[in-house]
């Protein structure tokens, strides 16, 4: 008996020792940020919300001119732009490519994968000059669509296995009841891949809240989000880091809520059964 217990335990021994770093981690945030007056920069002599004095005073450290809400603002415009873009252009393509055959499409399904494995730090340079010959540089809808670019290979993949799991009659019968492609992909596959397009949506929405290089070098040091905010408190002569994780901790809380309110869409997904399905 002793024997089988240790074994069945050996698992979840070996995951928590795994765990222990990132769990040590998250609580040293945690205790930074609501701590004050840290004993060995670990354990916090009181506890209080001192550190989120950003939330009703200016920034602190020569950022005085900039408020978070207003870097909070920026970034929920530049991830919901580039979350919108990525989900309507894979939606389009993702149909196309699941239900229109067409010369080239196996070269382009597989084109997407190469494109995606490409970092995007090394389109940097080509990206700044077309934003700048597009008029669009130095702007949050501009670097938005850039940042979205980056995406839509790998998203228009997730978007083709939704779109490849509804059967075939479906798409006949309303063909044949009249309908065109797009009412098809409007009226009739929109409502029955919403956990795709939510995660599809969540896909481009997460990259680009927690993108750094592209809004640091497109968007100029006037245009602060979260993450370009953060940067300019650690470069600072005195850094604070309760205050640092505690922003930090606030930056983190809109994708969480996020996924929260989309979690359960993203766990309908349509179970679909007909005769002749492909």
């Amino acid at each position: 008996m002793v024997i089988k217990r240790v074994t069945k335990a050996i698992p979840y021994i070996l995951l928590l020792l795994i765990a222990t770093p990132f769990l040590t981690m998250y609580i040293g945030f945690f205790l930074r940020a609501f701590g004050e007056r840290m004993v060995l920069g670990v354990i916090p002599e009181r506890w209080g919300v001192n550190n989120f004095r950003f939330l009703w005073q200016p920034i602190a450290w020569g950022l005085e001119k900039t408020t978070m809400w207003a870097a909070l603002g920026n970034t929920m415009l530049f991830a919901t732009v580039s979350g919108f873009i990525v989900t309507v252009i894979c939606m389009l393509a993702g149909y196309a490519l699941s239900r229109i055959e067409f010369r080239g499409k196996t070269f382009f399904l597989v084109l997407q994968l190469i494109l995606h494995a490409v970092p995007g730090q090394i389109l940097l340079i080509a990206i700044f000059f077309l934003l700048l010959y597009i008029k669009l540089l130095h702007q949050i809808p501009g670097v938005a669509l850039a940042r979205a670019a980056l995406e839509i290979p790998l998203g228009i993949w997730m978007a083709k296995g939704f779109f490849d799991g509804i059967p075939w009659d479906v798409e006949r019968a309303a063909m044949i009841d009249g309908c065109t492609r797009f009412q098809v992909w409007y009226k009739i596959f929109l409502p029955l891949v919403k956990p795709g397009i939510a995660a599809v949506f969540i896909w481009g929405f997460l990259f680009a809240w927690h993108d750094f290089i592209y809004v640091y070098t497109l968007l100029p040091g006037t245009i602060k989000l979260m993450a370009t905010l953060i940067q300019s408190l650690l470069a600072t002569e005195v850094v604070d880091y309760g205050y640092l994780a505690a922003m930090s901790l606030v930056y983190s809380l809109p994708p969480l809520i996020l996924f929260i309110f989309l979690q359960r869409a993203l766990l309908k997904v349509p179970i679909f059964g007909g005769k002749g399905a492909v």
